[in-house]
């Protein structure tokens, strides 16, 4: 198989369902647009504020469990490989519990913090208050995926996503619409989808795997060398994580301060953004994959081959994205909502969502290189240098130019994150695979 089909093998499926993802929060953000008062889109983004902290703070077990199972798997280690989906799992169901253990308290926490109009609070806390119970299957979920992107498997987590997705616009839909049910019927419909979306991935493991993971459950998986590298793999990546969620945190937080149609707009945007990235993300992940599969084999001529075909492919469809929401932005939002004056307001920062995601595409090529290559020191470093970068050109902005200044903020974020990981990856990266033991061929190239 040629090496840009076993890219488009692994990324294609990868589009296909995370497109799904975003499209869930479109649904959601034009369910509520349906509503008469902005608020509901208000609650919904304040709720997600909550959610990114919680899941993309522990969405460190997809990342960090591909990129050492497709090392594991490159290398031939199959008992290894399997190990590391108990690893992954036993984390997924101990932090889940405790999410759902301690859900009360940081609801207090979150809603303390968290600004908006009365209204939009109280609808949020609704919100919160259902979805959190589907915490556990989530990070399970998470792991799930994670391994079975490390195992070269593109249409188990195809599946998953999509099922999920799709069951939760169904069944939100059924709520919204038919029950009346507003915020709550939105919760509602994101638990029982991600529960039976867990089920799902049991079945597919106990289908294609039975045999073998039952048969490698055993001391190896407590094996002190190689936990000590998960937990710390996992570690880098939850601190990277966590500067991911502050600066979105904080664009929607800072958005709530000027007001809930302000809110509104930009909520309404930042889906269209999530909806470039996570298409992008497709090339992410095959990065991931095929960069911890061929670095495992000792093969650094193919992984900098992979790099550069991933680069290119993920930058020619943002572009793609780009141009789309420039020309076609009206009749993209008026499909979110019905509220004209909402609709000729996002139509004025149409060309920085453009710009961030554009500014972005490389950031998130990079982010599955570093993940596969579990250069998770690395990763976490450019991350937290970005953040900086961020409030740096936020604050700078904000006195001038107030409605502006979030979005010049994202812009130089993602800039920063792809330029910083690139400098790395010249400087560090590369330097350690060819100082390592891997055997390299003379031949190979440099990117």
């Amino acid at each position: 198989m040629s090496l840009n089909k076993e890219i488009l093998k692994i990324s294609i499926p990868n589009i296909i369902s995370n497109i799904s993802i975003p499209l869930l929060g479109i649904v959601d953000t034009a369910l509520m647009g349906r509503m008469d008062d902005p608020a509901y889109i208000g609650a919904i983004a304040l709720g997600g504020i909550i959610f990114n902290i919680l899941y993309w703070g522990f969405g460190f077990l997809r990342p960090g469990t591909t990129g050492l199972t497709a090392q594991a798997y490159g290398k031939e280690d199959i008992p290894e490989a399997y190990r590391l989906l108990v690893r992954a799992m036993s984390l997924a169901i101990m932090f889940g519990l405790a999410l759902l253990l301690f859900a009360k308290p940081l609801g207090i926490l979150f809603f303390s913090i968290l600004n908006g109009s009365d209204k939009v609070l109280h609808l949020s806390s609704q919100y919160f208050n259902i979805r959190i119970l589907a915490a556990p299957a989530v990070l399970c979920v998470f792991a799930f995926r994670g391994w079975f992107f490390g195992m070269q498997n593109a249409i188990a987590p195809m599946i998953l996503t999509i099922v999920a997705n799709v069951l939760n616009i169904i069944f939100s839909w059924h709520f919204v619409m038919n029950l009346n049910l507003s915020v709550e019927g939105v919760a509602w419909g994101t638990v029982i989808a991600q529960w039976i979306t867990l089920l799902i991935a049991i079945a597919i493991l106990v289908y294609r795997h039975r045999l073998k993971v039952f048969s490698y459950i055993d001391s190896g998986v407590l094996k002190a060398q190689e936990l000590k590298r998960f937990l710390q793999v996992n570690r880098d990546m939850f601190i990277r994580n966590m500067g991911l969620i502050l600066v979105f945190s904080f664009f929607t937080n800072h958005s709530s301060k000027l007001g809930d149609r302000y809110l509104a707009v930009n909520q309404m945007l930042l889906e269209l953004f999530y909806f470039m990235s996570y298409a992008i993300d497709g090339f992410a992940y095959a990065s991931e994959s095929l960069v911890g599969k061929y670095l495992g084999a000792g093969d650094i001529k193919t992984t900098k081959l992979v790099i550069k075909k991933c680069l290119q492919f993920g930058m020619a469809l943002s572009f793609v994205y780009a141009l789309t929401y420039i020309f076609l932005g009206e009749e993209i939002l008026s499909i979110l909502t019905t509220n004209q004056s909402l609709i000729l307001e996002g139509k004025e920062y149409l060309i920085w969502c453009a710009a961030v995601g554009v500014a972005g595409a490389l950031a998130f090529i990079w982010d599955g290189v570093y993940s596969g290559a579990t250069a998770s020191v690395e990763l976490r470093n450019s991350m937290l240098i970005s953040v900086i970068l961020f409030f740096v050109v936020f604050y700078a902005m904000n006195y001038s130019y107030p409605l502006y200044a979030i979005w010049g903020g994202m812009v130089a974020f993602m800039l920063g994150r792809s330029l910083i990981q690139i400098i790395m990856y010249k400087r560090s990266i590369l330097h350690g695979w060819h100082s390592s033991d891997i055997h390299i061929n003379p031949s190979s190239a440099k990117l």
